[in-house]
């Protein structure tokens, strides 16, 4: 049903495209059209795009169906901000279009995310998480992420949004 393709720069545009979408439909009605669109202008660029997949550093996956990409993540391999024992891995970000919620499309993208961190030595896989973003919060749970810390303030718009550290062992 779905293809999974590691992204390179000749998909940075697609890789762009994919960012704005599902970034809207995953903060629609939790902040303003423009705080939306100043956020996705300043941070999902063809320049942002090609920094991530010109990182030897990061890997970036796409998924698609029938030929659409419909989803995505990233992973960084540098350390966790609060102190692990073993190496770590930054799920940078996993994103898929509102389209395939529930589909099995994100806990997919997931387990690959963790194999792309296990192939890099990594023995944990962290993110920061929103704090309004009941959602994903959810799903980490499920996936046994546990809380760690205090993640960095976001920043959408003029909308300031706490973070949560969240780790999980693989």
């Amino acid at each position: 049903m779905y293809k999974f393709q590691r992204a390179a720069v000749a998909t940075a545009d697609e890789l762009v495209d994919l960012w704005v979408k599902t970034f809207e439909q995953a903060y629609e009605g939790v902040h303003s059209p423009e705080n939306i669109h100043a956020y996705c202008s300043r941070n999902f660029t063809n320049q942002a795009a090609l920094k991530v997949l010109n990182d030897d550093w990061s890997a970036c996956c796409i998924a698609s169906k029938k030929g659409q990409a419909v989803g995505y993540y990233v992973v960084s391999h540098h350390p966790c901000p609060v102190p692990l024992e073993g190496l770590s891995s930054e799920l940078k970000q996993l994103y898929i279009l509102s389209s395939e919620y529930g589909t099995g499309l994100g806990k997919s993208l997931f387990g690959q995310a963790c194999e792309t961190a296990r192939n890099a030595g990594s023995t944990w896989l962290w993110l920061c998480v929103s704090d309004i973003n009941y959602r994903a919060q959810a799903f980490y749970k499920k996936q046994d992420f546990k809380p760690v810390g205090k993640g960095p303030v976001f920043e959408v718009g003029t909308d300031r949004l706490s973070s949560t550290v969240m780790v999980c062992s693989l």
